[in-house]
Parts: C-alpha cells; sequence; structure tokens
C-alpha cells in the first residue's frame, strides 16, 4: 500500500511535522510505501520530506491513499481538492482569529482564511481531528459525522529521550532555583500572560527563589513586547525568560530540570506538550478550555478559574506534600500509557483499512451498477 502525507511544513520541533513523523514511522512499521510532502521546510525537513509540488505525480493514482494535514491556511490545499487518491484530512484545529486583532493583523487574516478554506475540503473518503474536540468543530463546518473520527496520537518522546541534554542549560536550571516552565509559541491564545501573571503570585507570596521559563518560538514581536512590559510591572523580568525555538537537547534540559508545567491555554486543538511534560515527571497545571481536558483525561491538575494566589499556594502545597505530588505523577503516567506505541501503530493501521475498505465499497458497487446496466441492456 502507497500512502501520501502534505504538511504545510516539515520543520525540527514544530508539532503538525512531529506527528507526520509518528505517522511516517507507523505506516513504515505496517510495511507500507510512505512518502511525505511539504510546502515548505528547513533543514531536518529535507532529510524525510520532498517539496509538494513532486506530488503531482501520484495524484491521478486512484489506489494510492493521502493523508492531509490541515492545521495553517496553505496554497498545498489544492492539491487535495484535486487528488484521486483514497483522501483522509487530519484537522489540527486553526486559532480563532480574534485571538490576534490586538497584535498582528496579517494572522488574522490568514486564520480567517484557514477557517473558510476548511468548510471547501468536505469532499473527501475520511476527516480526522487530532481529538475529539477538533472532530466535533469538523462537523460543525459541515463534514458528514459518519465520515469523522478521531486520530490517535502518539507523543514524540523516544526523540526528546534520545536527544544528547543540552549541558550548560541543564547545570543553569540546576542552581537551587524552582522552575516553573511553559513550551510551545508564544501566541495570544497560549495567554502567556496569564502564565506570568500566575508566576508572579508564586514568587513574591510563596518562594522567591524561582523562575518562569518559556521554550518556543517568538512568532509575534508586539505580543512579546507586551509580555516583557507585563513582567516588568509586575516585578519579575529579571526571573522570567524565553528561550526561542530551541534544541531537542535543550528542550529535553527545560523538562528535566524543571520542577511543575503550567498551561494558561485559552485554545488547544490538542497541546502535545501536556504529555510531555507527564513523560518526564512535571507535576501538570493546565486550564480547562479546548481540547486540553480531554487530552489531560484524569491526570494532572485541571481548574476553570484563574485564581493565581490559590494557583500559588497549590504549588507550594505540591513541593511539601510528596504524597499528593506522587499520585498525581502516577495518574499522569497511567494517562501517559494510554497514547503507547502500540495503540497509536494499531489506530493508524485502522485508518488504512477503513479508506481502502471504503474504495473496495465504491469499486464493487461500481461494478455492480455496470452489471445491472448490461442486463437491462440484453433485455431491452
Amino acid at each position: 500500500m502507497r500512502v501520501h502525507q502534505v504538511v504545510p511544513r516539515l520543520d525540527a520541533g514544530d508539532a503538525i511535522g512531529n506527528i507526520a513523523m509518528s505517522i511516517h514511522q507507523a505506516l513504515v512499521r505496517l510495511g507500507c510505501e510512505a512518502r511525505i510532502f511539504a510546502y515548505d521546510m528547513d533543514e531536518y525537513g529535507r532529510r524525510f520530506a520532498s517539496f509538494d509540488v513532486a506530488y503531482r505525480e501520484f495524484m491521478s493514482e486512484e489506489r494510492d491513499l493521502l493523508l492531509y494535514h490541515y492545521g495553517l491556511y496553505c496554497d498545498n490545499y489544492r492539491l487535495f481538492q484535486e487528488s484521486r487518491n483514497r483522501k483522509a484530512l487530519i484537522y489540527h484545529n486553526i486559532t480563532p482569529p480574534g485571538f490576534y486583532e490586538a497584535f498582528l493583523p496579517e494572522a488574522v487574516r490568514l486564520c480567517t482564511l484557514g477557517r473558510e478554506v476548511l468548510a471547501q475540503l468536505t469532499e473527501c473518503d475520511l476527516a480526522l481531528g487530532v481529538s475529539d474536540f477538533n472532530r466535533r468543530e469538523l462537523v460543525a463546518m459541515g463534514f458528514p459525522e459518519e465520515r469523522t473520527g478521531v486520530l490517535p496520537m502518539h507523543p514524540p518522546v523516544e526523540k526528546l529521550e534520545a536527544a544528547d541534554e543540552d549541558p550548560r542549560l541543564a547545570r543553569w536550571l540546576a542552581d537551587g532555583k524552582v522552575n516553573l516552565l511553559h513550551v510551545g509559541r508564544a501566541v495570544p491564545n497560549k495567554r502567556c500572560e496569564d502564565v506570568i501573571r500566575l508566576f508572579a503570585c508564586y514568587h513574591r507570596g510563596v518562594n522567591a527563589r524561582s523562575r518562569l521559563v518559556f521554550a518556543g518560538p517568538l512568532p509575534i514581536n508586539t505580543y512579546y513586547s507586551a509580555l516583557l512590559s507585563l513582567a516588568r510591572r509586575m516585578g519579575v523580568a529579571d526571573r522570567v525568560f524565553f528561550l526561542g525555538k530551541v534544541s531537542d537537547g535543550a528542550l529535553k534540559a527545560c523538562y528535566r530540570r524543571s520542577h511543575y508545567y503550567v498551561s494558561m491555554s485559552e485554545h488547544e486543538g490538542f497541546c502535545v506538550p501536556l504529555l510531555e511534560a507527564f513523560h518526564f515527571g512535571l507535576p501538570v497545571l493546565a486550564y480547562a478550555a479546548g481540547a486540553v481536558p480531554e487530552t489531560m483525561g484524569k491526570a494532572g491538575v485541571l481548574f476553570h478559574d484563574k485564581d493565581y494566589p490559590l494557583l500559588a499556594e497549590l504549588l507550594d502545597r505540591l513541593g511539601r506534600d510528596a504524597f499528593l505530588r506522587e499520585r498525581i505523577l502516577e495518574a499522569q503516567r497511567a494517562r501517559l500509557d494510554e497514547f503507547g506505541e502500540e495503540h497509536f501503530t494499531e489506530g493508524i493501521r485502522k485508518i488504512l483499512v477503513k479508506l481502502a475498505s471504503g474504495a473496495r465499497r465504491e469499486q464493487e458497487a461500481a461494478q455492480a451498477m455496470v452489471e445491472e446496466i448490461a442486463e437491462e441492456v440484453e433485455k431491452g
């Protein structure tokens, strides 16, 4: 079986790219002939993918399968529309444009356009959300519910484990201070400002020997400037650190040398860093919005009110109460087991079977129709 994946970008550390690579590895384990095509890519991506124009030579093959990743507006959606492969859309969600209105008009335009294009992609054999939160959004956008499903997920923890921990960053983080960590792009829907507000309560009211670390790209200068300004006003500018996009080795150091993971995001299609934090044994405190409750399951600490002083006290309790901390970590390890490699590979296999069986049913129906017409002609 030949399976193609088309993505907007394939970059080191990119969430969509990581999922595409996990699927690629699962396809290889299942014995498929697998390829990845990307609109753009960095040096890492060039090791595994071809530019999407190369996919055109396979578009007319009705027996091939296409998995198209959609999480931001990209012109290669036209390849998906024109392809005669059996087609599955994988929806990673597009941030509601309202989050960007105060910071970046171009992001508002692209998010709006991305959601408009999504409504034009309903003609496919299967539409998969990376969470049921995303699947429900697909149905609301006009995708037939009986042709939707949820893509199983497998966080790229093996890739992080295989990396050599950045020694310089590890030494800095291991200086005795308590480290609060947040991983991901610094964008408005992540509500990094609320993470800073929580940290300010913790640092000033609970533990002055603490720091806050953000690891992830800084794509919007106006939002980044606003975050720096907030940290200064709250008196914690010298304890809040934005590392920008980091290597796997640096990210591993962040996870291994931090003490708590905090998410204040108000819109997530899945949120892989939550599971990465589970893997590295960080108690996770996360605001219950978007797909976050679904990803967390019954693990970690979910909260519905951003009561910063109360959350700061909870962090203090977790630092003093070893029994409570271990109960939380045990639940997180159990939840992480549900996203294991075997479960993921089996989920991918079932998706391929569903796509392929759909093709067979259509062929059988077409053949039956031909035979029925032939009989009518003979009778006539």
